[in-house]
């Protein structure tokens, strides 16, 4: 049994296999999910676990070079975001819904709040 990270059989697999530039996405329990696209479905319950709760999981194993997110995000959510990557880039929600497709995998959380939604680049650690 593992000891630390992320106990999840398939986020913790699709974070091992992911490059330079390759993307995660971490979404409310509102996104459209694109059928093609792997689902992992975490929600239990409105705001469980929440969009927090989950990137910083994520985020124990994952190195990231950039995130984005929807230009109609929150102040509050756009906070949250500075507090994990400096290098944001701004879509609209219509556009960030487009680029969820080259996803290697979409997490759905229990977030309830519109707009707390995110793509996650890998970056190298190297």
């Amino acid at each position: 049994m593992k000891k630390t990270g992320i106990f999840n059989s398939e986020i913790s697999a699709i974070v091992a296999s992911m490059g330079h530039m390759d993307k995660i996405a971490i979404v409310d329990m509102g996104f459209p999910i694109p059928e093609n696209n792997k689902k992992i479905d975490l929600v239990v319950d409105k705001n469980i676990p929440t969009f927090n709760d989950v990137s910083k999981t994520v985020l124990k194993e994952l190195y990231i070079e950039k995130i984005i997110i929807a230009e109609e995000s929150s102040e509050e959510f756009i906070d949250l975001i500075k507090k994990i990557c400096e290098n944001i880039e701004y879509v609209s929600h219509e556009e960030l819904k487009k680029l969820s497709k080259e996803s290697k995998a979409i997490i759905r959380t229990g977030e309830i709040k519109p707009y707390y939604n995110a793509i996650f680049i890998s970056g190298v650690i190297f």
